[in-house]
């Protein structure tokens, strides 16, 4: 079974799949469909959100209440999906 990362998969010609979704308000980039609460941090902080790993995640969805996401909470992304990162000692 040969496994291809996402650099060889460039290389090969391929083009993955990007979704993009926001948090606070600023575009964050996936090559996965998948990903878990801390994952999502982590990936917005590599692309310039001023959050930090600490940060409690929410799924905003219209007007419906913020629905947190744990850190090893699995999350099925989609384009367009707006999270909320806020410091934990923050209660907006």
């Amino acid at each position: 079974m040969q496994i291809e990362s996402k650099q060889d998969a460039g290389l090969l010609g391929k083009n993955p799949k990007t979704i993009t979704v926001t948090v606070n308000e600023r575009p964050v980039t996936f090559l996965e469909q998948k990903a878990t609460g801390l994952e999502i941090k982590q990936t917005a902080i590599k692309q310039g959100v001023a959050i930090q790993e600490d940060f409690v995640l929410f799924e905003v969805k219209g007007n419906s209440p913020l629905k947190q996401i744990g850190d090893c909470e699995t999350v099925n992304l989609h384009e367009k999906q707006k999270f909320r990162a806020t410091a934990p000692d923050d209660n907006s």
